[in-house]
C-alpha cells in the first residue's frame, strides 16, 4: 500500500501487464490501439469516486500512463485503470492507497 499526503499533487503511475493464462508468462500490454486510460480511486468506505481521470500513455508499447491528481482527504483507498479500445472495455485493478492528514 502507498502513501501519500491529502492535498499534494502527484503523478500517479502504472505499467499494465497481462498473463497468459496458458504458460503464465506475463508481458506489458500494449496501449497504441486504445481510445482513453481512466483512472479511478475511491475510498473503502464510500460509494462515491473521489478520483476519475484521463490518463496520458507515456509509452504505448510498455502499457506506461500516468495521470497527475491531487490527493483526496485522508483515508484508504483502491483503484483501477480502465482501458478503452473500440467497444471493448478492459479494467485492470489499480494500486492501493493510504491517504495521512497534511500536518504542516
Amino acid at each position: 500500500m502507498h502513501t501519500l499526503v491529502e492535498n499534494d499533487v502527484h503523478y500517479i503511475s502504472v505499467y499494465l501487464v497481462e498473463q497468459d493464462p496458458n504458460t503464465g508468462n506475463t508481458s506489458y500490454y500494449d496501449l497504441s490501439d486504445a481510445n482513453a486510460v481512466i483512472f479511478r480511486m475511491k475510498k473503502y468506505d464510500s460509494g462515491a469516486i473521489a478520483i476519475e481521470k484521463e490518463m496520458e500513455v507515456v509509452n504505448a508499447t510498455l502499457g506506461y500512463a500516468r495521470v497527475l491528481v491531487t490527493i483526496p482527504l485522508e483515508g484508504k483507498y483502491k483503484s483501477e485503470i480502465e482501458v478503452r479500445i473500440g467497444s471493448q472495455t478492459i479494467t485492470w485493478l489499480g494500486p492501493k492507497f493510504q491517504v495521512v492528514e497534511e500536518i504542516g
